[in-house]
């Protein structure tokens, strides 16, 4: 195996384990979030799955991408720079995924909000 062909194995592996590992945390926080948001445990479960797959699939690419870049740079060198590029943006798509989750939770807590006001000042009348 050459210098270049051991640095793609390398960074394609250590990729996989850290997508791995973050899509399982996206999955987690994903199925807690859409839950509270939804309510409907199905559609909370199938949100969460097209949410995860999409994760996926982003980083899957990213990393292809990443791997096959020729930095000018040899050996572990080459492996770190890789691997940092791929963690810089991958938690860049990590905290974007988080803050719309956020987003939409924040959105249906504000719709309850209105929903019982409204309902609070039509029994007072």
């Amino acid at each position: 195996m050459g210098a270049s062909t051991a640095s793609f194995v390398t960074t394609v592996v250590v990729g996989i384990v850290i997508t791995l590992v973050v899509g399982v945390l996206l999955r987690r926080i994903g199925r807690d979030f859409l839950a509270e948001v939804y309510g409907d445990r199905s559609l909370s479960t199938s949100l969460n799955y097209l949410l995860v797959t999409l994760y996926y699939l982003f980083a899957l690419g990213l990393l292809t991408l990443v791997a096959g870049a020729d930095l000018g740079l040899a050996g572990v060198q080459l492996v770190v720079v890789r691997v940092g590029i791929f963690l810089l943006v991958l938690g860049g798509v990590y905290g974007v995924a988080v803050l719309a989750l956020e987003r939409a939770r924040r959105g249906r807590r504000e719709e309850d909000l209105e929903d019982d006001f409204r309902r609070g000042a039509e029994g007072r009348r």
